[in-house]
Formats: C-alpha cells, sequence, structure tokens
C-alpha cells in the first residue's frame, strides 16, 4: 500500500482552499496537513517538514507563492500552482513547480498534479536522504558526547580563534574544534553561505541587510566581508523576486 502523503494549501482566498480541501478529501492517498492564508507560518510548517505537498496560489499579501518556492526549493518539496492569473504560468516553472491549475480547480486536474507529485516523491525519496536532512551531529567542546542539530535551526556560525561556534535560533550555541570550513562542509546545506573568513549565514533567517552587514533577530548582525560580499549579492539576486 502506497503511503498517504500530506498536502498543504496557502492561499490568501478562503474559498479554493474550501474546494481544493473537498477535492483532495475525495482522492485516496493524500491528505491536508494545512490550509492557511500566511505564507510566513506556511513557510515555517514547509521547513519542518509539515507537507509533503505544497499547493500554492501566486498572489498573496506577505510574499508570493513564487517566493514562498524560491525559499523551499532546497526541501525538494513538489510544488503545484493553482491560480487565476494565466500569465504566471511560465514563471511558476522558473520556480520548479511540477504543475498549474487554473482557478476554479477541478477533480480531474488536481488528481493529474498529485499523481504527478507522488511519482516525483516517489523517484527522489530515500531513507538515506531523509537521515542526511533530519540532522546533523557535531561533537561539543569540553564533553564527551555529541549534540543533535538540525541545519534549520542554525542562525550562523563564527570562528573565533580555534573553536567554531555555532548559534541556534533558539539562542543557544554550541563550540566545536572543527575550523570554520570544516564545519560548513558537515553541514551541507545550500542555505549556509560563507560572507567572512569568520562567518557563514544561514540565509533564511536574515532579516534585513546592508553594505557591511546581515541583519538577525535580537539586534544581532554578522559583518559581511569584502571579499565575500559580490559573490553573495549575487546568491540573493538569484532568490530575489522583482
Amino acid at each position: 500500500m502506497e503511503p498517504i502523503l500530506k498536502v498543504g494549501l496557502l492561499d490568501d482566498e478562503n474559498h479554493p482552499r474550501i474546494l481544493l480541501t473537498e477535492i483532495i478529501g475525495s482522492i485516496p492517498g493524500f491528505e491536508i496537513s494545512f490550509s492557511l492564508d500566511d505564507p510566513f507560518r506556511a513557510l515555517e510548517l514547509l521547513q519542518n517538514r509539515a507537507a509533503d505537498i505544497l499547493i500554492t496560489d501566486i498572489k498573496m499579501p506577505g510574499f508570493s507563492g513564487l517566493e514562498l518556492s524560491r525559499k523551499i526549493n532546497h526541501l525538494e518539496i513538489p510544488i503545484i500552482i493553482c491560480s487565476g492569473h494565466t500569465e504566471f504560468g511560465v514563471e511558476s516553472f522558473k520556480v520548479n513547480a511540477i504543475h498549474f491549475i487554473l482557478k476554479p480547480p477541478g477533480m480531474i486536474e488536481v488528481s493529474e498534479a498529485l499523481d504527478k507529485a507522488r511519482s516525483i516523491i516517489s523517484k527522489t525519496k530515500s531513507p538515506e536522504k531523509e537521515y542526511h536532512q533530519d540532522f546533523i551531529l557535531v561533537r561539543e567542546l569540553g564533553e564527551f558526547k555529541h549534540v543533535f542539530i538540525k541545519p534549520l535551526d542554525i542562525k550562523y556560525i563564527e570562528q573565533k580563534g580555534e573553536l567554531t561556534w555555532i548559534y541556534l535560533d533558539s539562542g543557544e550555541f554550541i563550540r566545536t574544534r572543527n575550523r570554520l570550513y570544516a564545519t560548513i562542509e558537515k553541514v551541507n546545506r545550500p542555505y549556509i553561505f560563507k560572507i567572512h573568513r569568520s562567518f557563514a549565514v544561514n540565509y533564511m533567517k536574515i532579516k534585513s541587510l546592508d553594505q557591511g552587514y546581515c541583519h538577525f533577530e535580537e539586534n544581532i548582525k554578522v559583518p559581511i566581508g569584502r571579499e565575500y560580499r559580490q559573490e553573495f549579492v549575487e546568491f540573493l539576486k538569484s532568490k530575489t523576486l522583482t
């Protein structure tokens, strides 16, 4: 028996989500994990693997479905665009959306899109890959133990002398004898980016940036090295919806 796949719905209008919920409820092998009008909350849930598939509108307050798709691209979650704006059809495939459904969604179209998503998941999903994505193990300084860390929880990483400090969203930090380059290699995630000879950041945690610093919550700022700035700016441009 095929596993039941969780589908997340995102649309600032309630009616399309109600219609999609009814349609998906009649298709075996799928269930709704969340139905939201808030892209920020949806991003948080998707980063925590609350859904296997995302069906999203494009135009929404906060940020668009296309921008959200770019933010979760590394998670390899199949994305289905459901929109009344056909002019965004081409743009949706530029962010690796697997299907475009024109509103109002119909049973056949939704079923075909979900079957395509299941096929993609079955080809790319493996126990080894899921294990790699869930966490990393870090040997903590002064402790005879390894600490489990979810890479998505990392805010930034700093090299201090012979030690590397890993700062987490929770406010906690972990010190390890690995050098910065070795720590980055161990984390090995596309959203961890070296921006200074002594710093790497999780770009998804950045609240704002200027010419010299990346700014995070709680008035934390991390310097951008002059020799790294151009590459980092070009990288961010590739993630920006204009």
